[in-house]
């Protein structure tokens, strides 16, 4: 696990800067350098195949290529420009901290980030919400309405998801702080069958998808750090 973990951070070193690069030889906006970096066939990109940077990022899928590009103008090393003859449609070029960045081989850290569906709330959902909120268990639930506790549970994930409720309304405390400190042992990829595997065999599934629910929406991204570390370096 170790290697790869290493592997990913290497990696990401030469991501930023064959992005980088290719915002310095292009004039495009996002979407499309995200499709000039995978080397795509469209038309309104082929014309660019000859330039530097093409398909560099061809074992990437277009939403993460996308994802980094997002990463790096949240980082201030690239922005949007509107050019004089279409003030509708802005383009990327690198910022003076890019230049800096591409001149000095400076090494930033990516992250993949896999955009996941909403989990939305419906009208099954909210009868579940009623039930918990008259203070109903989720066994008294299950027995209720006929469905299957995993059900119950899965309800109360996209509830807790959507701000109806936290998951320390019905997991208890010592099992949150034993799913969070699981989960910080391992890498943000990290699948639910791994922090299970570490966790003590009666935590389960249903449990641990929940606090995760409620967390993630507490999770701050690393950007404004790593803008920070290169607004230093231009002092």
């Amino acid at each position: 696990m170790e290697n790869r973990i290493q592997k990913m951070i290497k990696d990401s070193d030469k991501i930023v800067w064959i992005i980088l690069n290719a915002v310095k030889h292009t004039k495009i906006g996002k979407h499309k350098l995200a499709e000039f970096l995978k080397g795509s066939k469209a038309k309104d990109i082929a014309h660019l195949s000859s330039q530097q940077g093409y398909g560099g990022l061809l074992w990437y899928d277009i939403e993460t290529i996308a994802g980094f590009i997002e990463q790096l103008e949240q980082m201030g090393v690239i922005a949007r420009i509107k050019p004089a003859i279409d003030e509708y449609y802005s383009v990327l070029e690198l910022t003076e901290a890019g230049k800096k960045v591409l001149d000095e081989k400076i090494k930033i850290e990516l992250q993949i980030i896999k955009k996941e569906k909403p989990l939305i709330v419906g009208a099954t959902e909210k009868t579940t919400f009623d039930l918990f909120k008259t203070g109903k268990t989720i066994e008294e639930i299950s027995k209720e309405r006929d469905l299957a506790r995993s059900t119950i549970y899965d309800h109360l994930c996209r509830l807790v998801a959507n701000n109806y409720l936290s998951s320390s309304e019905f997991v208890p405390e010592n099992i949150i702080k034993q799913i969070l400190e699981a989960k910080s042992k391992l890498p943000n990829t990290a699948k639910l069958k791994e922090i299970k595997e570490i966790l003590p065999e009666e935590i389960t599934y249903n449990e641990i998808r929940c606090v995760l629910a409620d967390k993630t929406k507490k999770v701050h991204s690393k950007t404004e750090d790593e803008k920070k570390i290169i607004e230093e370096s231009l002092k």
